[in-house]
């Protein structure tokens, strides 16, 4: 009895109706699912967009960072260099020590770059570094960060060598309030003289300043090689910006 009323159901049953509403609801739901990954998509695009937009701006003023820092080590150079005509073959006795001391403090200078990295480290500590589609872009904001901590390191030996080693010596020399008062008239000096013609009688101090010469030039390079990578960087960012 139960079998015949089952069969009976079956066979009056409208299965083009049901076929019907069966592949309207399959299509419902895959149009659901297309819309939900198209939303997504879009909104992730549009993320993307405005990260890369801010990027650009982030590595435009690592570029001036890195300008302000080039010309202050080729400043170290050229003092380096000028202390260097002073001492070589033989000191000249007539030497001003007014000009002296100004040159000395800048040979004695330290660039120190200081990264603008707000958005990297943000996108990379987040996880969201996927975000941007170009896995090349996304490979070279990590290796910039690399490089850019080797330069720093190296910025780090050279600010040891001159803080330490060149002003070390000059203390055998020089009562450093004389120095201050030659560079600022009038900021008071030292009971004690300074001994320019001993220091630039001194082997050790010249040679200090040829490793100075040498060790700043190769930073500069350095500092010169990160902003060509840095403008790459900026150049496949603004490609992707315009494929958004």
């Amino acid at each position: 009895m139960i079998l015949r009323r089952i069969t009976q159901h079956i066979s009056s049953q409208n299965w083009f109706a049901v076929g019907v509403d069966f592949v309207i609801v399959v299509i419902g739901v895959f149009v659901g699912l297309q819309v939900q990954e198209w939303s997504v998509e879009r909104a992730d695009r549009k993320a993307e967009h405005s990260v890369i937009e801010r990027l650009i701006v982030e590595y435009g003023q690592n570029i001036e960072v890195l300008d302000k820092d080039q010309a202050q080590a080729t400043a170290v150079i050229e003092a380096s260099e000028k202390l260097l005509s002073m001492i070589t073959p033989v000191p000249d006795p007539g030497l001003d020590d007014n000009l002296i001391g100004p040159i000395l403090l800048d040979c004695i200078q330290n660039a120190k770059f200081v990264p603008i990295l707000g958005t990297t480290e943000s996108l990379i500590a987040s996880g969201d570094l996927s975000l941007i589609g170009d896995p090349e872009i996304q490979r070279m904001l990590n290796q910039w960060q690399t490089d850019a901590q080797v330069m720093i390191e190296w910025q780090e030996i050279e600010r040891m060598h001159g803080e330490e080693l060149i002003l070390g010596v000059t203390y055998d020399y020089l009562a450093w309030p004389n120095v201050d008062r030659d560079v600022v008239p009038g900021s008071g000096g030292s009971a004690m003289e300074s001994d320019y013609q001993g220091l630039f009688s001194s082997k050790r101090f010249e040679g200090l300043l040829h490793n100075r010469v040498y060790n700043t030039r190769v930073a500069v390079d350095r500092m010169e090689s990160l902003k060509d990578e840095t403008r790459v960087l900026i150049d496949r960012l603004k490609m992707r910006l315009s494929q958004l």
